[in-house]
């Protein structure tokens, strides 16, 4: 019903007409009310009207509001004004959100939503708002129809989700893949294509032309028609439809003609089909060039086409929908085909089989900023103060304009200047989300810097295009990932290209081969060799110096298509430079090696003269550094063996030649790594068709990274994922005053995998933040959670002194990102907490301190422990507010577990079907019960705290007694019918590797019991069990005190305060939302000393059964009202049992709330995430 509305209202438009539609969508909640807007008239607007409003509930209401704008719109037209005029709407009558349809003479129209941002928080600051918006007019509005028409208008939740961008992103790549995947199968056939990739490849080649002319012909740039795409095809449809011609006699002469030489020149000259008056049009196009409409080798040289057929339903599918020509912006955004929309798409492809997800605008456009500020902070030369830096990239939330600070003229050229410099480089770039983050920034300030000296210029094109050239590379591993890239980056150049442009005798986009360049950013090998990123940077050669600046020149007319040499010269430049920069590194260790010889024949001569003899020491120290030398010299006359055949992977330092010479790196890494679990890492060239060998070569390359770090002996830990590795190459590409940024997993921070990363960054990388988002995940599609992270270039040391912060976000990042808010968090030194963030500075020798493991308290006294990590995540990102009040509170009250007891795993018996007897087996062999022990094999056979033996199910047999000794025994006779039993592979019982290197095979041997034991792998259930001389399987992880606590112990542990360090401390990526503990964390866990406990009476508590931790909470994480808004009512012994520990801590009633809440939070969002995956 309310589609027809829709629809009977674009063909024969009225405003009016809308309060039927919204009946329709609501009509139990929707009140019509007619309400002249007059007063909001301008020179922009007229005839406003409210046409009525819907209340969701108290705290959600929407209004809706029409005007009629006072000229002609299109796509880009009035869309500032609109916006301030729908802002200036909700702030003056504080309404919620409305729904504003601004319309033309035409009877076009935009339909827009905006909100405010405290939606989100529920706080009304009214500093931010949000639109969402979907043109309407003449021709296709497919996505409108569905989205508006169809959704679900109830809640204020679901009108927003029907202007999510994320829903109508999915309603076209769910299309675009079925077009594209019939079109695969048929070229592949038709073609007799047996290389499935390549077929990929040129169908989305085809696929992302075709796109780009959706973009040209919205401009009207090809015989003035929006439609003319569809125009040609039907032409030729009416002649020769079906005889599969047109992608090869049609399409072809425009994509590689009349789009890639200047207007007037004839396109398949006496050699075509078309009209006279398409002649003329395809003759007149725009010289656009830039390598898009250029053959690419490989592809539109094999005579390959595609059928009509795929083609006629691929055209009808993609021209269904709007294409507009605008570029969204954190606070606007068009629901139409535009850029970044594409951008989604693509980067969607580009990661289908690779492991990443497009990142949201928001967030490339917080970590450009936050790049920018630390990079500026760094490399300023003069006294610019901090506030300034941060007022000219973030806005200030009572402006709505953004401002320079107060930086003077002088101040303000030097900044531009350090600015128009900055090199930024994306070691994984996808479809280009941040080197177009980057432009848009990098032209932002800019331009507010310009205006500042008097140097406005207000040629966008121009300016990004000049961004884009001295300021942008990226790398990818794919083909046509890179075309992906490129096109993202034209577009974004080609929206504001000038309407005189299409008339220009030179190519109006630049060529980006040199910027965005193919391969594998981790490992560059050739046959045995792999080549280093740098080591030749020191260049004082002056012949190299000119061959580089000649380069650079050369490379910057390449890149406005003005180049007197070709591609494949240009890249034989760069080679030429590495192997001369590699020759007289060869002529340098040649000169080291004769001097060594020079200095031995000295030494020699010494028998004969008054010279002293050298030591042994000193000997063996020159041989050593001979050595050294040689196989230095064997290395790099190896590598220019290697160039000199012509193979070559991507090596950074001939692609980036002119950035490595001149800056010795790039300014700015920034990107989002791919997330590639260990087990998936593989070869994504596909050259080494071994995983294993493939991650033992990354290994290879953060040695070869940072050899002085990781010696040729050190191991990797084999479990890391693939963005670990990223890392250490982003690291190694900065130049010494460079800025590290990703958005990645938050896995390291809490993983055994990160303890290599963490150590290595608390050693040579000083990390500035570490920033979490608890309001809103930055990736809704994948089953990852992320944080991000601002690390600085290596240093030889960091200062033990310098503080890492950790940043955990409250609210979405559009409402809190604002200058006052992010100087707050640069200016803290101590623990802050507000209801937008919470900080938590720790210096790094803190760090290091609480993640090193000490043998004896000689180590630790020395400093000399071994690093394994510690849970940066859980501590100081996931932990609630209220765990940092207790570590205030309770500074001289609490104790780290591992000082007062030892935590170690159970017993690990090998063969688990030999050593567990439940009673029908004990019966059967009738085992002496001398070789039997109590054991707990799975928690779940325990419901109190105090274990029951006879809630048991097994029993373990423990036996470190010799066959002789156990003669006549039934013992003996249940161990030799062991003897004979094979496991499901085969391997009898006694040979399996874990028991057969015991003195007996049969031993499991204990030398004492645990006191008390907690489940390594819980859920909802928390407890810590006392085993009353009851041992445990390895499922569980034993206490055993270094001193008798009595039950004040088990108080300690069994607090709700403490569920909430076992929440922290734990792995949380199990299935069913289960958590897992380790020894390793659980001994670090903070737990209230139990000497301070008073004695506590075990009965009742200790021997009842434990529920779930809501249930024992009194909280019920299903209702309606949110956790951190209900009533706690714990169970009556729990509280009693809590009070204790609340009153050692001095906790007062709100905070004791405030601890049964927290928990509840923390365990219903670990489970509910797996739920909802």
């Amino acid at each position: 019903m309310s589609r027809e509305i829709l629809e009977d209202i674009i063909k024969d438009f009225n405003p009016e007409k809308f309060v039927r539609f919204f009946r329709a969508k609501n009509s139990s909640t929707f009140l019509p009310i007619k309400e002249n807007l007059d007063h909001y008239k301008d020179a922009n607007f007229k005839d406003g009207i409210k046409l009525g409003e819907i209340k969701f509930s108290e705290d959600d209401k929407l209004i809706i509001c029409a005007f009629k704008a006072g000229k002609s719109l299109s796509e880009r037209s009035g869309k500032k004004a609109q916006y301030e005029l729908g802002r200036k709407v909700l702030k003056e009558n504080q309404i919620d959100a409305g729904i504003f349809i601004f319309y033309d003479e035409e009877k076009k129209f935009r339909f827009s939503l905006i909100y405010t941002n405290y939606l989100e928080s529920k706080k009304k600051d009214w500093s931010a708002f949000r639109r969402y918006t979907y043109f309407v007019g003449e021709g296709t509005n497919k996505t409108f129809l569905k989205q508006i028409g169809e959704k679900d208008f109830s809640t204020l939740n679901n009108v927003k989700n029907a202007f999510s961008i994320s829903a109508v992103t999915d309603i076209f790549y769910n299309d675009f893949f079925a077009e594209y995947d019939k079109i695969l199968k048929s070229v592949v056939i038709v073609n007799k294509i047996d290389n499935t990739e390549r077929a990929e490849s040129f169908v989305l080649l085809f696929a992302i032309r075709t796109i780009f002319l959706g973009f040209i012909q919205k401009k009207r740039w090809i015989g003035d028609n929006e439609n003319f795409i569809q125009d040609f095809f039907t032409e030729y449809k009416n002649k020769y439809f079906k005889e599969d011609k047109f992608y090869k006699r049609w399409l072809c002469p425009l994509f590689f003609e009349a789009l890639n030489s200047p207007p007037g020149r004839k396109v398949a000259y006496n050699n075509n089909e078309f009209s006279k008056e398409t002649e003329q049009q395809l003759q007149m196009s725009p010289y656009l060039n830039g390598g898009l409409f250029k053959k690419k080798n490989d592809f539109d040289d094999q005579g390959w086409i595609i059928p009509d057929k795929e083609i006629d339903s691929f055209f009808n599918f993609l021209f269904s929908y709007s294409f507009t020509i605008e570029e969204n912006s954190p606070e606007d955004e068009d629901l139409q085909l535009n850029p970044e929309f594409l951008g989604i798409i693509f980067e969607r492809l580009v990661n289908k089989k690779d492991g990443a997800v497009y990142t949201p605008r928001t967030e490339v456009d917080l970590m450009c900023r936050l790049s920018l500020v630390k990079w500026l902070q760094k490399n300023l030369k003069v006294q610019v103060k901090i506030d300034d830096i941060y007022k000219l990239l973030f806005k200030e939330s009572d402006k709505e304009q953004q401002t320079i600070g107060d930086l003077s003229k002088e101040d303000a050229e030097y900044v531009l200047k350090l600015l128009e410099n900055v090199i930024v480089c994306d070691p994984a770039v996808g479809s280009g989300a941040f080197l177009v983050g980057m432009m848009q920034v990098l032209d932002e300030v800019g331009y507010n810097l310009n205006e500042k000296i008097g140097a406005k210029n207000n040629n966008v094109f121009d300016r990004k295009k000049q961004i884009i050239g001295r300021s942008l590379y990226g790398v990818e591993v794919k083909e046509w990932a890179v075309w992906i890239c490129q096109l993202r980056l034209w577009l974004s150049l080609f929206v504001e290209a000038p309407d005189d442009f299409k008339n220009s005798m030179e190519a109006i986009l630049p060529s980006l081969d040199f910027k965005v360049r193919k391969g594998d950013s981790l490992v560059q090998r050739v046959g045995s060799k792999l080549f280093p990123i740098t080591g030749h940077i020191q260049i004082q050669n002056n012949s190299i110096k000119a061959k580089i600046t000649q380069l650079k020149s050369l490379k910057t007319e390449y890149y406005n298509n003005k180049a007197t040499v070709s591609d494949w010269e240009l890249r034989q430049k760069e080679k030429q430079i590495y192997d001369d920069i590699i020759n007289i590194e060869i002529d340098e260790k040649q000169n080291q090696l004769n001097s060594f010889k020079n200095y031995k024949s000295k030494k020699t001569a010494s028998m004969f003269s008054d010279m002293t003899e050298p030591d042994q020491t000193e000997l063996e120290l020159d041989k050593d550094k001979i050595e050294k030398i040689k196989l230095e010299l064997e290395d790099l006359k190896e590598q220019k063996a290697i160039l000199s055949k012509g193979e070559k992977p991507l090596v950074w330092s001939i692609e980036f030649a002119e950035v490595f010479a001149e800056k010795g790196g790039f300014d700015i890494i920034i990107g989002n790594p791919p997330y590639v679990r260990q087990e998936s890492i593989s070869d994504p060239t596909e050259k080494i068709k071994d995983k294993k060998i493939y991650k033992n070569l990354l290994s290879e390359m953060v040695k070869m990274d940072f050899p002085d770090d990781f010696l040729a002996k050190t191991k990797i830990n084999a479990q890391s994922d693939l963005y670990t590795y990223f890392y250490i190459r982003g690291l190694r590409l900065l130049n010494p005053l460079g800025v590290h940024t990703f958005i990645c997993s938050n896995s390291w921070l809490d993983v055994g995998y990160g303890a290599w990363l963490q150590e290595f960054l608390l050693k040579r990388c000083p990390v500035d933040l570490i920033i979490d988002n608890h309001a809103k995940r930055s990736f809704e599609v994948a089953d990852v959670n992320t944080i991000i992270s601002i690390v600085h270039a290596p240093q030889k040391k960091v200062d033990e002194n310098h503080l890492v912060k950790f940043v955990a976000y409250k609210r979405p990042f559009e409402e809190i990102m604002f200058t006052e808010d992010l100087l707050i968090v640069e200016n803290t030194k101590k623990v802050l907490a507000n209801d937008g963030f919470r900080v938590y500075p720790i210096s790094v020798k803190d760090l290091i301190d609480f993640g090193t493991e000490y043998e004896n308290e000689n180590q630790e006294k020395l400093k000399s422990g071994k690093y394994i990590g510690d849970k940066w995540g859980g501590k100081y990102l996931r932990a609630p507010d209220i765990f940092f009040t207790i570590l205030e509170k309770g500074k001289d009250k609490l104790v780290k577990l591992g000082d007062i007891a030892k935590v170690s795993f159970g017993i690990k018996t090998g063969v688990n079907e030999f050593f567990y007897l439940d009673d029908e087996a004990i019966k059967k062999w009738g085992i002496e019960k001398d070789f039997l022990k109590p054991v707990i094999k799975s928690p779940r056979e325990c419901r109190s705290i105090l274990v029951d033996p006879k809630d048991l199910k097994y029993k373990i047999f423990i036996c470190n007694k010799s066959k002789e000794e156990l003669n006549g025994t039934n013992a003996l006779k249940y161990i030799e019918w062991g003897e004979k039993q094979k496991t499901k592979e085969g391997v009898y019982w006694k040979n399996v590797p874990s028991v057969s290197s015991r003195k007996f095979w049969w031993e499991a041997s204990i030398q004492e019991f645990a006191f008390c034991s907690y489940p390594m792998i819980n859920n909802i259930r928390l407890i810590f069990f006392k085993n009353n001389f009851i041992l445990n399987d390895a499922n569980l992880v034993g206490i055993y005190p270094k001193k008798d606590f009595g039950n004040s112990l088990l108080v300690s542990l069994n607090s709700t305060y403490n569920m909430i360090n076992m929440e922290l401390m734990g792995i949380a990526n199990l299935g069913e939302g289960a958590i897992k503990q380790n020894p390793i964390y659980i001994k670090k866990s903070i737990i209230i000393d139990p000497e301070i406990i008073p004695n506590y009476k075990v009965e009742p508590f200790f021997n009842r059964e434990i529920y779930s931790i809501f249930e024992e909470c009194g909280i019920d994480p299903k209702s309606e009202t949110p956790i951190e808004e209900q009533e706690p009512k714990p169970l009556p012994d729990r509280a009693e049992l809590d009070n204790i520990v609340f009153d050692a801590l001095g906790l007062n009633n709100d905070e004791r709330k405030e601890v049964y809440r927290s928990v509840c939070r923390l365990v219903w969002n670990r489970i509910s995430k797996a739920k909802s995956v």
